[in-house]
């Protein structure tokens, strides 16, 4: 609908310019005329040689002072397309030699004369073909002007070479009975060319930039009445001779006045603009501006600061420091030197002056005024200080109500920025308080790794609602935290969601209570149903273990001893895969002694050796031979080496080269002593190392995920603890520390 307004008012602007144009075509066609008639009649016979050179003359300066306009302007940026100018020189050039020769055409020397409508033609046609090309494209960022000066220079002198040195080239123009028939022709085709330029450019009339369009089609539509003149004439003693020659001078006339004007006033009208629109951006900002010139006169004020202080721009502007000062009343009377004299003289306290005024009803305004300088003068900036406070009253109510919420709290705007946090928020995330109010959600979220699913879910504006999720982030520090996610949807009185409240409860040791519960119920569980298990269990593996032993003992067949024999050994084993789950459930008491921590490991070198020997493994021990004692239960410490050997053999299976390296020493600082096993096996990620220990967790598709639970709480009783150290596919160190006796 805008769009059909607009070119209805362009169409009724163009229509008006269209009867413009026509009004003043038909006065320059009348006025021509008279002057035509006047020039032949009173000084045509008088000299005609001189009369022609001076029209023609007339015309050619104006044709060069149009191409030294577009010269000059040519680097810019908005530049006309330079062939306008550069055409018209080559024109003017012919004209010129053009008037030259025309001198034999008053003497009848015909073939001079007919040189003479050569240039001419060649210029008429160069002319409007120059006006057609620029009628497509009038403005275009132009090349270098010398090389387009050189290319110019080069057309001029094939033209004379065409012209002048080829003669016979060119058919004749004309003769000893006047102008031929091919003359009359090509100025038609001028016509021709004229017309069509001037319907390119009929769209152009409203448009007002480097070049005024409605002179410039003024000068070509003067171009097809002259055209017509020089069709008409059999002879120089003519009289259209001469109307063509003025309508000629009338038609470079206004293409150089399209030119001339429209970039002498163009700049300056843009000025005009910008200032206009300079003054409507000071105008509408909601702050109290003014500024002031070199002479320290108030040559600005705008909106805000009119309704401030009570005073219209009229009483305010041209007025220097001293005589505002007798209108805007400052409250005090202590002197101080002008503001704008300590702003140029790059005195000090010159930002956050704060003063009181008496605007023009009397009532004191106390204002905060800051000056910098400007270019040409200084620009003065002044908030009303109560404004101000009440503004910084309500951002400091708003966060400490934020910070009195004891849960972390966060609200956001509907385009994702951060407007405002609590302590807790920032405490929860890791990141600094002042940090978090810079962000948007998008630049924390790239913080705290929160995955993009939930993210989007939680944090795109479309799917603004009030919502409850529970997710895990990583903070800048490395911690993993489990968190609940609730948001609200924050609306504006016209019910438009504006943004999102985001409260967040770490439910970390929530979610790590509810596991150790879990675990905790299954281990009761197990305990219970442990006695009867082992009980029932024990009587058929007493029966099964005194068969076998019987039949041990009776019979002669090596074969039938070996299966027993089997049965024997298998029935041990399940035997202490009870126990070991009984002593889970019920452990026994930790029988503590003092014990050589190398005496410890030494007595267990062989069973390591044969144990591991039979899965093909290449085993290292390096013990450090240092007489360290500990107080421990020897039995339970050999388990746990035993266990987490046992653990790194099988993860050894798929290894091509499987090597275990066991290593001991001790920390003199700390007084601790500790056993690296350390295995080249496939290793495990961060994720399950964190799960090392946790009761029922096992990587192994038969395990029960109790064994490793076990060392952990064996080597918690000694007041020692386990650390390990794995990267996927390169395998793993478990390193057991225990503190040592002190030799006193």
């Amino acid at each position: 609908m805008l769009n059909n307004k607009y070119e209805l008012v362009n169409k009724d602007t163009n229509q008006k310019i269209s009867i413009n144009i026509i009004i003043t075509f038909i006065v320059v066609l009348f006025i021509s005329l008279i002057i035509s008639i006047g020039i032949f009649y009173k000084f045509w016979s008088w000299d005609k040689e001189l009369v022609h050179t001076t029209l023609e003359l007339l015309s050619v300066f104006m044709g060069v002072s149009t191409f030294l306009i577009i010269w000059n302007r040519h680097s810019s940026e908005e530049s006309i397309n330079y062939i306008l100018g550069f055409g018209y020189l080559i024109v003017s050039i012919m004209d010129v030699v053009h008037t030259y020769f025309y001198k034999y055409m008053i003497l009848q020397n015909v073939a001079n004369s007919d040189a003479s409508l050569k240039y001419w033609l060649i210029a008429r046609i160069i002319e409007v073909i120059t006006l057609l090309i620029f009628s497509y494209v009038p403005y275009k960022k132009n090349g270098n002007k010398y090389i387009a000066m050189l290319k110019t220079l080069v057309i001029i002198f094939f033209l004379f070479y065409i012209l002048q040195i080829n003669k016979g080239f060119i058919p004749s123009f004309y003769t000893i009975n006047g102008i031929t028939l091919l003359k009359i022709i090509i100025e038609y085709f001028v016509i021709l060319v004229a017309a069509l330029t001037l319907y390119r450019l009929k769209n152009n009339l409203v448009t007002k930039q480097l070049i005024n369009f409605k002179f410039l089609y003024i000068s070509i539509l003067l171009i097809i009445p002259s055209e017509v003149c020089f069709t008409l004439f059999k002879s120089p003693d003519s009289i259209w001779v001469v109307y063509g020659h003025v309508l000629k001078i009338c038609s470079y006339y206004y293409l150089y006045k399209a030119v001339f004007q429209s970039l002498i006033n163009y700049p300056y009208d843009k000025i005009n603009e910008n200032n206009q629109r300079l003054s409507d951006i000071l105008n509408a900002i909601p702050i109290p501006i003014h500024t002031y010139n070199l002479n320290n006169k108030i040559d600005f004020v705008n909106k805000k600061f009119e309704e401030l202080f009570k005073y219209s721009k009229e009483n305010i502007i041209g007025l220097g420091d001293e005589e505002i000062s007798k209108i805007l009343r400052k409250v005090g009377n202590n002197y101080e030197n002008s503001l704008p004299y300590r702003v140029n003289n790059n005195e000090e306290n010159t930002k956050n002056i704060i003063r009181t005024y008496l605007d023009s009803h009397n009532k004191e305004i106390k204002v905060l005024i800051n000056a910098h300088k400007i270019k040409g003068g200084v620009l003065v900036i002044t908030n009303d200080i109560k404004q101000e406070q009440q503004i910084e009253n309500l951002n400091l109510q708003a966060q400490t109500i934020l910070n009195s919420i004891s849960v972390p709290t966060m609200i956001i705007d509907y385009n994702g920025d951060i407007i405002a946090c609590n302590n807790y928020f920032a405490d929860l995330v890791e990141v600094e308080y002042e940090d978090i109010n810079k962000m948007n959600i998008y630049a924390l979220n790239n913080i705290l790794k929160l995955n993009n699913n939930e993210f989007r879910k939680i944090f795109c504006p479309i799917n603004f609602k009030a919502d409850k999720i529970d997710c895990i982030i990583v903070t800048p520090k490395g911690n993993e935290k489990n968190i609940q996610i609730n948001t609200s949807i924050i609306k504006n009185i016209y019910n438009e969601i504006i943004g999102l409240m985001i409260v967040v409860q770490d439910v970390s040791k929530m979610k790590e209570n509810q596991i150790k519960l879990i675990n905790q119920e299954k281990l009761a569980l197990l305990g219970q149903m442990g006695a009867t298990i082992v009980h029932e269990t024990r009587n058929f593996l007493t029966t099964i273990k005194g068969n076998s032993q019987l039949i041990q003992l009776y019979t002669d067949n090596e074969r039938i001893k070996r299966f027993a024999n089997k049965i024997n050994s298998d029935t041990d084993e399940v035997n202490r895969i009870i126990s070991d789950f009984l002593n889970l459930s019920k452990p026994r008491e930790t029988e503590l002694e003092e014990v050589a921590f190398y005496d410890l490991i030494s007595s267990m070198k062989s069973t390591i050796e044969t144990s591991s020997l039979m899965s093909k493994v290449q085993v290292s021990l390096k013990l450090d031979y240092d007489e360290r004692y500990i107080l421990c239960d020897e039995t339970q410490i050999k388990q746990v080496i035993l266990n987490i050997c046992k653990n790194a053999v099988e993860a050894l299976e798929q290894v091509s080269n499987p090597k275990l390296l066991i290593s001991t020493g001790y920390n003199e600082q700390a007084k601790e002593v500790y056993i690296k096993i350390e295995d080249n096996g496939k290793g495990m990620s961060e994720d399950i190392i964190k799960k090392i220990g946790t009761p029922f967790f096992t990587t192994k598709k038969t395990g029960t995920g109790l064994g490793l639970n076990a060392c952990y709480q064996i080597i918690k009783e000694h007041k020692g603890r386990i650390q390990i150290e794995s990267k996927v596919g390169m395998g793993t160190i478990f390193t057991i520390i225990i503190p040592y006796l002190d030799e006193d």
